[in-house]
């Protein structure tokens, strides 16, 4: 074994070591399950979409060897909202960072929206416990105009996964016609089950391995903020990092 393989595998083994410790304490872990709400005004009536998700949080205790940190878990899946015939709009559990990349969306989202102001590696117990006691609606907490906003899609044919495109949330008209807006998103504490619904709407994501996806050709790749979003999607960014 190599100088480097002997070093990774005793980093590994450390890192799992720590966190295991952590998520053994009560004290540092926590778990919100909450039901995202998508409301959408569509010819002056609203309508809703919802999918329960569930996201748990570890902190690493500062005494480690590896310093402060946490990690964050998220189980569940898109919100499918059907537009009253007009289509089906997605909201996935990504965003997408001032690169283009596609990231976890709701992971600090959630902290934010109810009322806990520490990242996910600087949690502390207090955090934690105001987190397990979280109840009610509450908006979600977007950063900014681009961080922290769900990505919106649908497709021109949800048989072909290729076909899908992004919307912008502030012009749901350009791709469903007048006379259809976003009014808001929602987060709201429940003990509901986990929703399961997308694998039913949308049978390819049960096999994604077969899934033939966009691609830039060998020796054309674009920078990711230059790429439509079906250039670069997979079958993970319908789902949470820990539902699959």
């Amino acid at each position: 074994m190599t100088r480097w393989r002997l070093f990774r595998s005793l980093f590994v083994l450390l890192l799992t070591g720590v966190m295991t410790s952590a998520c053994a304490d009560p004290k540092n872990t926590a778990t919100i399950r909450y039901r995202v709400i998508v409301t959408v005004e569509v010819d002056g009536r609203l309508v809703e979409g919802t999918s329960v998700m569930e996201m748990s949080y570890t902190r690493f205790e500062r005494r480690s060897l590896l310093g402060m940190g946490g990690s964050a878990t998220l189980k569940g899946e898109a919100v499918v909202l059907d537009l009253n015939g007009r289509g089906t709009l997605f909201v996935l559990p990504v965003q997408q960072d001032w690169t283009g990349s596609l990231s976890e969306v709701y992971q600090g989202c959630v902290l934010a929206s109810f009322g806990v102001h520490s990242s996910i590696g600087s949690l502390k117990p207090s955090d934690l416990r105001h987190l397990r006691a979280a109840k009610g609606r509450v908006p979600l907490f977007i950063f900014t105009k681009k961080y922290g906003v769900p990505v919106f899609a649908t497709f021109h044919d949800e048989s072909n996964p290729s076909s899908i495109y992004e919307v912008d949330p502030d012009h749901l008209e350009d791709a469903f016609g007048s006379g259809v807006r976003l009014k808001r998103i929602d987060l709201e504490v429940t003990d509901a089950p986990l929703t399961h619904v997308l694998a039913q709407r949308l049978p390819w994501l049960k096999n994604p391995l077969a899934i033939k996806w966009d691609r830039d050709p060998p020796g054309h790749l674009r920078p990711e903020r230059d790429r439509p979003l079906g250039f670069k999607i997979t079958d993970a960014q319908f789902f949470g990092n820990g539902s699959r």
